[in-house]
């Protein structure tokens, strides 16, 4: 077959499977990511190259991207999803050319390339990077990083760098660069001049010593919780035999991914410190990486490359050489499962060589069902509650699912179902801060203060401020207070609020209605402008001035 007509059926495989996830809204960390991230929504070069100030990663091109979005349209997520889905697109024109470059001289090698391609297209364990709007990240690192590749393997040593560089601003994962190349000319057989590699190093090290210092002295998150990553308590040894276990969940998901979830946080993977539960992945990791050194020094080309790319895409995030911020992501295995997809093509080619028929059969059915799956889960992502819902029945033990979709039935006025949720996630994680507070302002909401006072303070306690949702958690400790006539208490708490984070506009519009509550009209008249100073759309704000007026026309004159 032509080139043309092949990448042709590769673009319309990829809007035939990710075309109905432009209707989708935003949904679980896009609004920490978009309509709250000053990045976004208040661009600025500076802003740009600064860590995000909840998560502190340093993504500048994945902000910029976002950026141009949000000055485009708004808050409107089609033009997100559309962009996603052109991304996912050009990464498929790039493996595909990447690939071919790389079994140029194999037979068949664009027919291995093709269906390579063509099943990274269409595999539903993809949703997540291409369907979740902050999923873009993992889109700009492998489409910079596969040109980088394909501009090194035609000596474009400049512009490979600087793809390279692109790469490594839109996620850190890029690292993973020089491994890659090393497979990739050991499998052409064409090797580049000892600078060219001396350069990727220097780079990767360069921007590994930027990233440390734009970090504050460290790689990734200030701090780890053990809701998103029961990994990083472990002491390294037994950290790293539970992520090769971790490792093969991955290797399942991609043989077989009927059950997909977009969070695996506690305590949906069980952790283990004995040898009965961690001995066989360590031993099956063994025994793969024994077949890979038999494959490299046997040159046979195409396993070594395929698993070699698989293994090194994966390194940065696998909880192996640093503990991450999450225990285990479908999004992560975007650009590592290109070397699955490559080890299934070498086997689909060894098969259409002796049964060309059954070959292109099985062919047909296997991507048939994965682009089935991948259209089925794009529903999933529709918006929160669909995502919630489904999160639950794929990963029951996940404290932090039951806790979100239980506040998307608040949200609702489900209130039943909401209370049914949070007790779930609380028997899952008695400590779970954010369950604890939101079932709180559940209980609050339907007039139990004493109860609702309770939750927010055992929440409060066990939290500090490297949680990002604490600012929200005393404000709404202190909405209880006041509502049970802990004036000072509320007062204090606001005082204390305001002093530390000066900017969330929320605790000077409450410190205002405590003001009023106190008789205080001059204070709260201070506290209620200052907040419409912060956002003049602070609906808090603006009705406790409209009391102040009532409630100054309607006292008489001295």
């Amino acid at each position: 077959m032509k080139n043309r007509l092949l990448i042709g059926i590769l673009f319309a495989a990829v809007a035939l499977v990710y075309g109905n996830s432009l209707v989708n809204q935003f949904t679980m960390d896009d609004g920490l990511y978009v309509a709250n991230n000053r990045q976004v929504t208040q661009p600025s070069l500076p802003a740009f190259f600064a860590p995000n100030r909840i998560s502190n990663v340093f993504r500048p091109v994945t902000a910029a991207t976002l950026a141009i979005n949000y000055k485009l349209g708004g808050l409107e997520p089609l033009g997100y999803h559309l962009l996603n889905l052109l991304m996912h697109a050009g990464v498929v024109w790039l493996l595909y050319t990447l690939l071919e470059s790389l079994f140029g001289g194999v037979p068949g090698g664009r027919m291995i390339a093709f269906v390579a391609t063509l099943l990274f297209a269409v595999h539903p364990i993809h949703t997540e990077a291409v369907t979740s709007i902050v999923g873009r990240s993992e889109l700009l690192a492998a489409g910079f990083l596969l040109a980088a590749w394909i501009l090194h393997l035609r000596d474009q040593q400049i512009s490979s760098l600087v793809c390279f560089s692109l790469a490594l601003l839109s996620k850190e994962s890029a690292v993973a660069f020089l491994p890659l190349v090393l497979i990739g000319d050991y499998a052409t057989g064409q090797w580049k001049s000892r600078w060219k590699y001396a350069g990727i190093a220097t780079l990767t090290v360069l921007y590994l010593g930027i990233l440390w210092r734009v970090q504050g002295g460290r790689f990734g998150q200030t701090t780890i919780s053990l809701l998103d990553n029961p990994l990083a308590r472990l002491p390294a040894g037994w950290r790293v035999v539970n992520a090769l276990r971790v490792a093969w969940k991955y290797v399942a998901l991609q043989i077989y991914p009927a059950v997909l979830s977009c969070d695996y946080s506690f305590n949906q993977i069980p952790v283990f410190r004995d040898l009965r539960h961690t001995l066989p992945a360590a031993l099956a990791t063994a025994a793969v990486l024994g077949v890979w050194l038999w494959a490299i020094r046997k040159r046979k080309i195409g396993v070594a490359l395929a698993v070699g790319i698989y293994a090194a895409a994966f390194a940065a995030t696998a909880n192996i050489l640093v503990p991450t911020g999450t225990m285990m992501g479908e999004r992560l295995a975007y650009l590592p499962s290109v070397g699955f997809c490559l080890l299934l093509a070498m086997g689909w080619r060894w098969l259409e060589e002796r049964q060309r028929a059954v070959a292109w059969g099985v062919l047909a059915v296997v991507v048939s069902a994965l682009g089935t799956r991948t259209m089925a889960r794009n529903r999933d992502w529709k918006d929160n509650l669909t995502l919630f819902t489904a999160a639950v029945h794929a990963v029951p033990q996940s404290a932090k699912m039951h806790s979100y979709l239980g506040t998307e039935y608040m949200d609702r006025n489900e209130y039943v179902d909401a209370r049914k949720e949070y007790q779930i996630a609380l028997r899952i994680n008695p400590e779970f801060p954010d369950a604890l507070s939101s079932y709180g302002l559940l209980e609050m909401k339907l007039g139990n203060n004493q109860q609702a006072g309770a939750l927010m303070e055992k929440a409060l306690f066990m939290s500090d401020r490297s949680n990002p949702n604490y600012d929200s958690m005393t404000v709404n400790f202190a909405v209880v207070l006041s509502r049970t006539n802990y004036l000072d208490g509320a007062a204090d708490l606001m005082n204390r609020e305001i002093a530390q984070s000066p900017g969330y506009v929320s605790a000077w519009s409450t410190r205002a209605l405590i003001h009023m509550k106190r008789g205080e009209f001059g204070a709260a008249r201070a506290d209620a402008e200052t907040a419409l100073q912060l956002d003049p759309g602070d609906g808090q704000a603006q009705q406790a001035l409209q009391l102040l007026d009532t409630l100054q026309h309607a006292t008489p004159a001295r």
